[in-house]
């Protein structure tokens, strides 16, 4: 079986940390069993910098791959077991990532190192389950209707903005918009257009758009007052005169 030496690139920061592992503690990366995905030479440091890299990077501990008495104390686990069903998704996520960089450094004629290469938070992103936000919104608006949908975003918002994890630009609401709109949804792509302007005021696109669905349920006066208000924050778009300009020929 091909073993895995993962890159360590993303995690310079954390080889940081290494010298604030106290001594009783340090022993516990000396001598690892049952690896199946990481080579049997991988040194404690590599070691430890990769499981904290994994850690990191999908928002997980050390207790959810691995089996401990006490959670919070690392000397009570036993790493080598195979118990819990998320270590075992993980080594196949480890495989995964490796046969990609692997793919890439041979067809790109170059060493993984000199590419973007792949690696946990290219898809977690710091998250334990990796969603893209206009598919946690969908799911929210099918399960709890506009309100509560809008209430989960103001949440995640509040706790996640400035992160990582999720994308609170004004292209995520018109994505979802689009969605919606796709299946005669109107209401609601409407509602989370609104949402975007309330968050992004200055958002150009968001106005054009809602303008487009306005006018196609018919509400020609609604659809003109948004490009107007377009036009006022961008007096030069040629694309927002044209959309007004056939909204006034139809």
């Amino acid at each position: 079986m091909k073993l895995i030496r993962t890159p360590l690139g993303s995690f310079a920061l954390l080889m940081l940390l290494v010298g604030l592992m106290s001594p009783a503690r340090a022993g516990m990366w000396d001598d690892p069993k049952n690896l199946e995905v990481l080579p049997e030479d991988i040194s404690p440091e590599e070691l430890r910098a990769t499981m904290r890299g994994f850690a990191g990077n999908t928002g997980s501990r050390c207790s959810t791959c691995h089996v401990g008495k006490v959670e919070s104390d690392l000397s009570t686990y036993d790493f080598s077991l195979d118990d819990k069903e998320k270590k075992l998704k993980a080594r196949h996520m480890i495989r995964m990532v490796a046969d990609i960089n692997g793919y890439l450094e041979e067809k790109l004629g170059k060493p993984v190192a000199e590419l973007v290469a792949v690696n946990c938070a290219t898809c977690h992103r710091g998250q334990t389950k990796p969603e893209m936000l206009q598919d946690v919104l969908e799911r929210s608006y099918r399960e709890a209707g506009m309100e509560g949908a809008i209430a989960e975003y103001r949440e995640l918002r509040d706790r996640y903005y400035g992160d990582y994890a999720f994308d609170f630009s004004a292209r995520t609401l018109m994505v979802l918009a689009e969605i919606l709109a796709n299946v005669d949804d109107y209401e609601a792509a409407l509602g989370f257009l609104d949402l975007n302007l309330e968050f992004n005021p200055e958002s150009v696109r968001t106005l054009q758009y809602k303008a487009r669905i306005q006018q196609e349920i018919g509400d020609k006066a609604a659809a003109r007052e948004s490009l107007l208000n377009a036009i006022e924050l961008e007096p030069d778009n040629q694309w927002t005169h044209s959309l007004l300009e056939r909204l006034d020929n139809s």
